[in-house]
């Protein structure tokens, strides 16, 4: 009897402990004040985004507007793209400013400690950095591409040997192709170990063209030289030096090859080349000149009567 009364009692007990827990959990919901407390919170943390995302368009704005004025008075375009480039890198770091700030304002809105928070984050910074070493090494080496000019924003570069096409951002921390098909290529600075950039100087377009053996040397050169001369007036915009013929180059299994040089602005060297092959083949043409290209020779097969028999009688 004893135990049977010390389970009623127990289980009596829970029983009271679970109505009185619904009750409190009821009663916290029904508090007028704590609605009216978080209320004013979440009020006040929508007003700080409201704000500091004004903040952050106007001060974005401003420095578009300061770099488009600074970039009206500017005649060189390497100046020009480079002016892109700084512009999207000050653009980020407002950005990541007033994040960072929004965050810790509206953490401190809810009770956080943020000086307890921002001393904390400089321990755990120095144990995060251990294991964040390529990121450590991406901002770094961004910034000495960003500061060395490397290149900048619409400059043509080849990174690594591996990649390249046309620089639409660089970030602190990548920096963004765009390939000729039209694909974006996005690469960690921290792994760019070599980079080849087309837009810093003017380009050199090297084509090649091969002749019949059949044909004169001095005939093929002089032929060459009076195309050059006409292309250079045709396209007078586009070379900037006069075509030079560097001579034969090689000698192939069916042709000679001849080379032409010509120094063009930046990054145009490949639609000098094209320009280049077209008036080349029509010149040639014109002239009579062969150009060789692969022949097949189908040879019938013979009809051989070794070892056939011999017809009796």
């Amino acid at each position: 009897m004893a135990s049977q009364n010390t389970e009623t009692t127990d289980l009596t007990t829970v029983a009271d402990q679970t109505i009185e827990n619904v009750n409190r959990f009821v009663a916290y919901f029904q508090d007028t004040e704590m609605w009216i407390a978080l209320g004013i919170k979440l009020t006040g943390v929508v007003l700080i985004i409201v704000a500091l995302y004004v903040a952050t368009r106007i001060l974005t704005s401003m420095v578009q507007r300061v770099f488009t004025l600074r970039k009206i008075h500017e005649d060189n375009i390497v100046a020009q793209r480079q002016n892109e480039t700084l512009l999207k890198l000050a653009q980020n770091t407002i950005r990541y400013v007033f994040g960072l700030i929004m965050i810790l304002t509206v953490l401190g809105q809810f009770g956080v400690n943020i000086a307890g928070l921002i001393a904390s984050a400089g321990v755990a910074g120095l144990a995060i950095s251990f294991g964040a070493q390529n990121l450590v090494k991406d901002v770094i080496t961004g910034a000495f591409i960003i500061f060395e000019n490397q290149y900048k924003n619409g400059d043509y570069v080849n990174l690594n040997q591996q990649v390249d096409g046309t620089v639409i951002e660089v970030g602190i921390r990548t920096t963004k192709l765009k390939g000729l098909n039209g694909q974006v290529t996005i690469i960690p600075n921290g792994q760019i170990m070599q980079v080849t950039n087309y837009s810093l100087e003017n380009s050199v377009a090297v084509v090649d063209i091969g002749v019949a053996y059949e044909e004169e040397v001095e005939g093929v050169e002089k032929a060459l030289k009076e195309i050059a001369k006409a292309v250079e007036a045709k396209y007078h915009d586009l070379f900037i030096e006069p075509i030079t013929l560097a001579g034969v180059q090689s000698l192939g299994p069916s042709e000679v090859v001849y080379r032409l040089m010509a120094e063009v602005p930046p990054t145009q060297h490949f639609a000098a080349g094209r320009i280049l092959h077209k008036e080349l083949k029509a010149g040639l043409d014109e002239r009579g000149i062969e150009i060789p290209y692969p022949r097949t020779v189908m040879m019938p097969p013979t009809t051989s009567t070794k070892g056939a028999p011999e017809n009796a009688g």
